[in-house]
């Protein structure tokens, strides 16, 4: 075979090639732009209209639903409690997280028990927890009462405008910590050991050695379970639905559990998706914010 039909071979050989990255990234584009653009176009598209899903009647009604919503003390209301939310619980299952990887970590045996402990929260259904948590909180003969209750005088969470959204954060940071923790395990395996060694040839007690070798070598996995765990506080729905119905006198109503009450309960599908929209704009606005404030600076410590 001469030269140049060698050449003109291996170029028909390697021409399918160019087209495998495509073919590769094929499903996961399909699946994005079905399951994620298509609905956010087209609750986008809702928000300008009046559709009642009962009379099947709709109407345009333009920006007049978003007067509506964005006027109401219903929505900052909602917006307030789901960030007050998000502020104690997210620091909490960080920490906390962190602190069961370290003990873990650390366990010569026994480990894979306590990670099954600590995990089995995040992988039980939040709206059947949440029913037992409300068991709990029973006014005068839940476990609560009967023991912080008669120590701090505080009692019936559930009812009460000051403690029902801090009794939901409870439940919160507790289905929260196992997912976070499993993070932070996958990071630690990947700590260089011969580093700890050196630190403690040099005389570095533990902290130190945590400080300036376990810590940096953490920082993608702390900014990973900081989003996710903001992003999951942000959405909040299940047990302040089961628990509260956002009640009392609105005191624990999110976000979520408003788009819901506006899109199934009253069936006022444009607002709900109104609300749906303000509260994915929180959520990446809010995870942006956390990246350009420190996440960079914890990826960089992470490859050093």
């Amino acid at each position: 075979m001469t030269p140049l039909l060698e050449a003109s071979a291996r170029t028909r050989l390697r021409t399918p090639r160019r087209y495998v990255p495509a073919l590769l990234v094929t499903p996961a584009a399909t699946f994005l732009m079905v399951f994620f653009m298509v609905p956010l176009s087209m609750v986008a598209v809702l928000t300008l209209f009046d559709y009642q899903p009962l009379t099947r009647s709709v109407s345009f009604v333009g920006l007049r639903n978003w007067h509506r919503i964005l006027t109401s003390p219903e929505l900052r209301q909602a917006t307030v409690n789901t960030l007050l939310y998000a502020v104690m619980t997210v620091p909490v299952i960080v920490g906390v997280s962190l602190l069961a990887a370290l003990g873990i970590h650390a366990l010569p045996r026994w480990g894979a028990l306590w990670r099954t402990v600590y995990f089995l929260p995040t992988i039980a259904t939040m709206a059947a927890m949440s029913v037992v948590w409300r068991w709990l909180f029973y006014p005068g003969a839940g476990p609560v009462d009967a023991t912080i209750g008669r120590l701090t005088g505080a009692t019936d969470w559930l009812h009460s405008t000051t403690l029902a959204l801090p009794a939901i954060a409870v439940i919160g940071s507790w289905a929260g910590i196992g997912s976070s923790m499993v993070m932070f395990l996958a990071g630690l395996t990947s700590v260089p050991q011969h580093l700890h060694e050196a630190g403690r040839l040099d005389g570095a007690g533990p902290w130190h050695r945590f400080w300036h070798i376990t810590w940096p070598a953490l920082g993608p996995s702390t900014m990973f379970a900081l989003i996710i765990a903001t992003r999951d506080a942000l959405r909040v729905f299940d047990q302040v639905h089961v628990m509260t119905d956002g009640g009392p006198l609105g005191s624990t109503e999110t976000l979520a559990d408003l788009q819901w009450r506006y899109g199934v309960s009253y069936l006022d599908i444009g607002s709900g998706s109104i609300v749906n929209t303000v509260l994915l704009g929180l959520v990446v606005v809010t995870v942006a914010a956390q990246y350009l404030a420190g996440g960079r600076r914890l990826e960089r410590a992470g490859a050093r």
